[in-house]
């Protein structure tokens, strides 16, 4: 069973259209899958249109909690939930479209990897709405600070919303990490890459969707603070099982 995971807060717009393409996709390529959107404390009536949108696949599942706490608790919220084997977790405005699903598991699978991450940053990648100059130069100086803090040198972009795990590899992962926002993504690559497992970056189709949540000046601030958390909370080896196929939790530092 494949398990997806979709963190949400505020999409009721952005899930109007895009949440009947996921469950049609999903229903069309895989017998076995489950569907799990995570509502992050939403102010406006997300919940209650993915509850409706929902009622009636019994794969679908909706998690919901006040108030907000972040993309990195919604996604853990969602993992941590999960059953399948693998797990993906994507963004709610599909901005790596629903074909590159296939894409990721089959690298997964010819690599042997635990972690297949989508990426913007290879020369493959097909980025097809690029985002505002600001934010592009915000992504390089986010890149610098990033590998100054806590490494990560070989990956070019770990902050695409497309990622896909083997499911007792992200169960543990998620289980230790403690990034409750948009950092999360660097964490988690972080514990993998200090528990020696094999992550493989993917060039994906990717296109920029208006109405990002971050914002600059705070998100700056966030990032420093996170970023030195991350170094500080995680500095050793990790070990995980990578047999493990249910849920679990992580085996701590050595």
């Amino acid at each position: 069973m494949i398990s997806v995971v979709i963190p949400a807060y505020n999409e009721e717009r952005r899930l109007a259209g895009g949440l009947n393409e996921v469950l049609t996709f999903l229903g069309q390529h895989f017998s076995d899958y489950e569907l799990i959107v995570v509502d992050d404390g939403s102010r406006d009536n997300t919940r209650a249109f993915v509850a409706t949108a929902i009622a009636q696949e019994s794969r679908a599942r909706l998690l919901t909690y006040q108030p907000n706490r972040g993309k990195g608790y919604a996604v853990r919220t969602g993992v941590l939930a999960s059953a399948g084997d693998p797990v993906i977790f994507m963004d709610a405005d599909l901005s790596t479209p629903l074909s590159e699903i296939p894409r990721i598991l089959q690298v997964m699978t010819s690599r042997n990897a635990d972690v297949v991450i989508g990426s913007r940053g290879l020369p493959e990648a097909d980025i097809r709405q690029k985002p505002p100059l600001g934010r592009q130069i915000a992504s390089r100086i986010f890149d610098g600070i990033k590998h100054a803090l806590v490494g990560l040198r070989g990956l070019r972009d770990t902050q695409c919303g497309f990622k896909a795990f083997r499911g007792g590899v992200a169960r543990q992962l998620f289980a230790l990490s403690r990034i409750e926002r948009f950092m999360f993504d660097v964490e988690i690559l972080h514990l993998a890459e200090r528990a020696g497992l094999t992550i493989v970056e993917l060039p994906v189709a990717w296109a920029d969707m208006p109405g990002s949540k971050v914002r600059f000046i705070e998100g700056v601030i966030n990032m420093f603070r996170d970023l030195w958390r991350i170094r500080r909370l995680h500095p050793g080896k990790i070990r995980i099982e990578k047999d493990e196929r249910g849920p679990a939790s992580g085996t701590g530092r050595q």
